[in-house]
């Protein structure tokens, strides 16, 4: 059985593992998210970097790569958390650059280095220089070596900076500073409460509705049964008078740490949150797939009357919701996990999704949180008292729960893992609309990821070659490639050997901000290496390595329906419909799409030597033909595919099944788009070719991408305009001209700003 646990509408790693959110910002006209990361180990090993998510609408989060790794001295042992501050003229970041000292130490009161790091970027990309801003000795001489967590932000003309510290007594605080600029602080004083544990982690300040106050992270604090239940504590005090009062725990959950806010334009205050503990007693089932751990939501915050800060989902999170299915004491009710349900409770009440079960106790004044063995991993109950139960909001994606009572007066997060993405819900004096949720914001695409090698030079024979240069490879990736390289969301579900080789797939597509939490390993076959030889005109003759391939092994049984969740598209091609494990799976993705209401959208793009007998290939493509929503076709295999050479004879062989829109591509003269209500022709926009890999693949990328931006879903595809087909058309003949101008496919592929303006001109 796949991966049942990815997660839809959250972020979390493809691989690695993911805690606590950092510089959470708005910068550039995008939502910024950049988070505590170590890709080499799912348990929290190896390299701890920052990763970096963006997104236009809080909704659709894009990770886009490894920003900042532990490269200088004063950072070498990790890039701790810290806080982002847009300005008009760059983006100023704050973190903790963590160094642990080689000896007999006790790591507490020595042998660390606790150094502020300020790091200023225009781009948000790697390779910004590191300026050290505070070391130990710029700390209070009754701190401990754990001063960390930097959030910074601009107030009455100055810099100001809050760290959460340790005191060598075990005292946990945190440190006031004041600056004229982002490179120059001094110590002001702390904030504090007797005896509250011993570290304050990820402390935050900021003002809603006239109050101040302080959210941190205390470590130490002793539980209770219906208080600090985790391993560790998060909430917050309402700053008086330079004082702290009462702690107030957000989140009663079993999965909830170091949260951080900012401010977005519309100056809503907006919190996200590691959805996990350090140290936890129970476990991820994730850890066996490579990965480990998730963001919540963004949220809203608050507060009421009296101060206490409320939590709510953002309200473009409503824009998720689909059909709705109102319940009412129903005993039973099957629906899709990525299920919203929002209810109002009567006396007492309880709702239970698979083994998790929520109940509101009215005589004890009390909700429980119990998850059962099977799909809690260890974690078992949690209470939190409430006086009374109003209403309650549910939000459940694939592995995850976040529960809102009382307006966000009280919340609860956890992971849960039912044993399938379809679940029973069960209601008891509970008045419920469940809705069920779809982003529909990704291009997938199944297939061969390979490794195509370059000459370095071409009009010649392949024996007077010199050298190959090794690229990533493979139509569907470079489809991915393309339209994750022009700002869509794409995911890649191949499967690569345990090689070197499959290691540079997953790097690229990772560079390239293409979703690999798809791409299976195995031992049991090396990844696909293709030969490319090149013509004086850029044409290409292959050679390719896969008898078999890791990806001709992809196994049908390793697709679940939460990887088409999100699908707006799916894409394949031909090469993988050979009798292997992967045709079938083929055949059941796109099952699974479709009833997701993707697209479905095939390009043959025939490769004749990978077939002992062509009549084979012919049957394995018409047969797939009826099954896609859109068809590309080339000049080149329109005649062995249709047995016509005019695609104008051809069109009724090709615009059958389900099939709505052919694309047909003639190289140098330009393409075509015939569609059910509408047909087009976009010329070619003239260019001196360097290497056409990836050219065709970069064409159908661009054009879903272009599909997308139009706003064409599959219920509107059969009727989009002529001048509609016609922009995407042209979008994608001037994606490609500018492709072929570089080597290799992916690398070679254009940002939309570069499209666009190739266009302007």
């Amino acid at each position: 059985m796949g991966d049942n646990h990815r997660l839809n509408f959250h972020m979390e790693p493809a691989r690695g593992w993911i805690n606590d959110p950092n510089g959470l910002c708005f910068y550039k006209d995008k939502y910024h998210c950049f988070f505590q990361y170590c890709p080499d180990s799912a348990e929290g090993k190896g390299r701890k970097c920052w990763g970096h998510f963006e997104s236009d609408d809080m909704l659709s989060w894009k990770y886009t790569g490894i920003i900042f790794e532990p490269d200088i001295p004063e950072d070498r042992s990790g890039v701790y958390s810290g806080c982002a501050v847009p300005g008009d003229d760059g983006l100023d970041i704050f973190y903790t650059g963590n160094v642990k000292l080689e000896g007999d130490y006790d790591y507490v009161n020595s042998g660390r280095e606790a150094n502020q790091i300020h790091v200023r970027l225009d781009r948000i990309e790697p390779g910004a220089s590191k300026k050290v801003i505070l070391r130990n000795s710029d700390y209070p001489d009754y701190c401990s070596c754990h001063v960390r967590d930097p959030k910074v932000w601009k107030e009455d003309g100055k810099w100001h900076m809050v760290l959460g510290a340790r005191t060598r007594d075990d005292k946990g605080c945190v440190l006031l500073y004041e600056g004229d600029s982002p490179d120059s602080f001094t110590f002001k004083g702390t904030l504090a409460k007797d005896d509250f544990g011993y570290m304050w982690e990820c402390p935050d300040i900021y003002e809603l509705g006239g109050r101040r106050y302080l959210v941190f992270s205390p470590q130490g604090i002793p539980h209770e049964s219906h208080r600090f239940q985790n391993v560790y504590s998060c909430g917050y005090c309402e700053i008086e008078d330079g004082g702290l009062s009462e702690f107030e725990e957000l989140d009663y959950g079993f999965d909830f740490y170091a949260p951080q806010s900012f401010e977005a334009p519309d100056g809503r205050r907006i919190m996200i949150a590691w959805m996990g503990i350090g140290d936890i007693p129970y476990s991820n089932p994730t850890v066996q797939e490579g990965y480990q751990h998730c963001l919540t939501l963004p949220r809203v915050m608050t507060s009421d009357a009296d101060g206490k800060l409320l939590q709510n989902p953002i309200e473009e999170f409503k824009k998720l919701r689909g059909e709705a299915t109102a319940l009412c004491g129903e005993k039973w009710s099957k629906l899709p996990l990525e299920t919203e349900g929002v209810c109002e409770s009567g006396k007492d009440a309880r709702i239970a999704i698979g083994g998790l079960s929520l109940t509101w106790n009215a005589g004890a004044g009390e909700v429980v949180l119990e998850l059962d063995e099977a799909c809690g991993y260890g974690r078992d109950t949690r209470r939190v008292k409430v006086s009374e139960l109003k209403d309650f909001r549910i939000i459940a994606d694939t592995s995850c729960v976040e529960i809102y009572m009382n307006g966000g007066r009280y919340v609860m997060s956890t992971r849960f893992y039912p044993e399938y993405p379809e679940v029973k819900i069960e209601t008891e004096g509970v008045t419920a609309v469940l809705y069920k949720l779809a982003l529909k914001d990704t291009l997938v695409a199944i297939g061969e990821a390979l490794i195509d090698f370059i000459p370095d030079k071409k009009g010649c024979e392949f024996y007077e070659v010199g050298a190959f240069a090794p690229a990533t490879g493979g139509a569907p990736a470079n489809v991915c490639g393309a339209f994750s390289v022009l700002g869509g969301k794409a995911s890649m579900i191949t499967q690569v050997g345990q090689d070197p080789f499959g290691d540079v797939i997953l790097r690229t597509l990772d560079g390239a901000g293409v979703d690999t939490r798809y791409v299976r390993t195995t031992d049991e076959a090396n990844t696909a290496l293709a030969f490319v030889s090149l013509k004086k005109d850029g044409d290409r003759v292959f050679s390719f390595y896969r008898n078999p391939s890791a990806d001709m092994l992809y196994d049908p049984s390793y697709l679940t329906p939460s990887m088409f969740g999100n699908c707006y598209a799916l894409h394949f091609c031909s090469v993988s419909l050979g009798d292997f494990p992967m045709k079938e799976a083929h055949r059941a993705a796109i099952s699974l799409a479709a009833e997701q209401g993707a697209i479905v959208s095939f390009d043959p793009n025939l490769r004749f030597m990978l077939w002992k007998n062509v009549d084979r290939l012919k049957e394995a493509v018409n047969e797939f033909l009826p099954l896609a929503d859109i068809v590309k076709i080339s000049d080149e295999e329109l005649e062995f595919i249709t047995g016509k050479t005019d695609i104008k004879d051809a069109l009724p062989e090709l615009l059958k099944g389900k099939t709505k829109l052919v694309v047909y591509t003639c190289g140098k003269e330009g393409a075509y788009v015939y569609g059910l209500s509408g047909e087009a022709f976009a010329p070619a926009v003239r260019t001196e070719a360097v290497d056409t890999t990836g050219a065709g693949d970069g064409f159908i990328g661009s054009f879903l991408w272009k599909l997308k931006a139009e706003g064409v879903t599959r219920d509107t595809l059969g009727k989009v305009s002529s001048d509609v087909l016609e922009g995407c058309a042209v979008f994608a003949n001037t994606f490609c001209s500018i492709s072929v101008e570089g080597k290799g496919a992916i690398p070679s592929y254009p940002t939309a700003g570069r499209v666009d303006e190739r266009m302007n001109k």
